[in-house]
């Protein structure tokens, strides 16, 4: 017995089988799992430190909303530009035209790859990083010094990378210091976790990798500069990079909150030093959450550098298939 087209065309559609997106599911755990040690140290290991009133905390309500609308309008203004950007460059990149490709493209894209330097020299660095620790650790060392050893041998690697991906794409070189800043600035919070919860929450003792860092200007800078850069890489990449627009809304939702501190911390001083520097989400804040503020700004930070890490992921897939085959 043959088939014949209408048989095909009335027959049943086969059975859609459930498609497991990886990469989603990779961040979900990720998520959860930082959401648990969030969780238990919230409860079990709360900040010691000074707290506002609930009339106090609510006090300053209006610089919270002034501080949101500049970020709304800023946003505004790159989704804009950004579309502008879109029509009236569309398939073009830094003058190259945008073209399929039907190269097969390696696993891990090798624009992250190390180009410029032999991979034997980061086997070196690693060697020589760790060398550093028996003598830090057993100098009794501070630990801003501990790590300034372990980075050091790895500073001429980066530098010279650097240069040579500034030389075949700008942004996309700029795109990744700012990764490697970002990874820092996540180690320092990440360390502050860890001593807090070494000292039970006493956070005199806990300031990170650099304590004498730790005050509200360096942070207001900091994350300001992150989150103007992330909305200037929107618009150079025209939108897109869907997880570079998630980094730039989280990265915006942190920028309420550093520019109400910052206000906080330069015209209503006595207050920031008496509990002020909860913020607007932080426990005791002006809206308030069960979040101390080492918690709070742990979590802005995480999400916006997972989704962060997947959008330089995506853009170097994407900048490897612009550039010709080695």
């Amino acid at each position: 017995m043959h088939t014949t087209a209408a048989d095909i065309v009335g027959a049943a559609p086969p059975p859609r089988r459930w498609a497991v997106d990886r990469r989603l599911m990779g961040v979900a755990i990720i998520t959860e799992i930082a959401a648990v040690a969030l969780a238990y140290m919230a409860i079990y290991v709360p900040v010691l430190g000074p707290k506002l009133t609930r009339e106090q905390a609510t006090q300053h309500w209006l610089a919270a909303v002034v501080a949101a609308t500049v970020v709304v309008l800023f946003g505004l203004v790159i989704v804009r530009a950004t579309l502008r950007a879109r029509a009236l460059g569309a398939g073009v990149y830094r003058g190259r035209v945008e073209t399929a490709t039907d190269v097969k493209l390696p696993r891990i894209p090798r624009s992250l790859w190390l180009e410029r330097v032999p991979k034997r020299w980061a086997g070196v660095a690693a060697a020589l990083s760790l060398s550093t620790l028996p003598f830090t650790l057993g100098l009794g060392a501070p630990l801003w010094l501990i790590w300034l050893a372990l980075l050091a041998p790895w500073a001429p690697i980066v530098a010279v990378e650097s240069k040579y991906k500034l030389g075949y794409d700008a942004v996309f070189a700029s795109f990744g210091l700012m990764v490697i800043l970002q990874c820092l600035h996540m180690v320092e919070h990440s360390t502050q976790i860890a001593q807090l919860a070494l000292t039970g929450g006493v956070l005199a003792n806990s300031h990170g990798v650099i304590g004498q860092l730790d005050f509200e200007t360096v942070h207001f800078v900091a994350d300001t500069l992150l989150w103007l850069s992330l909305g200037l890489m929107a618009v150079i990449f025209r939108g897109r990079n869907v997880w570079l627009w998630v980094a730039f809304a989280a990265a915006g939702l942190h920028e309420v909150e550093h520019l109400y501190l910052f206000w906080m911390y330069i015209f209503e001083h006595t207050v920031y030093l008496s509990g002020g520097a909860s913020g607007i989400l932080g426990h005791y804040g002006l809206i308030g959450t069960p979040l101390d503020r080492p918690y709070l700004h742990y979590t802005y930070n995480f999400i916006v550098f997972v989704p962060l890490l997947i959008a330089f992921w995506d853009q170097a897939r994407y900048t490897d298939r612009l550039r010709p085959a080695p």
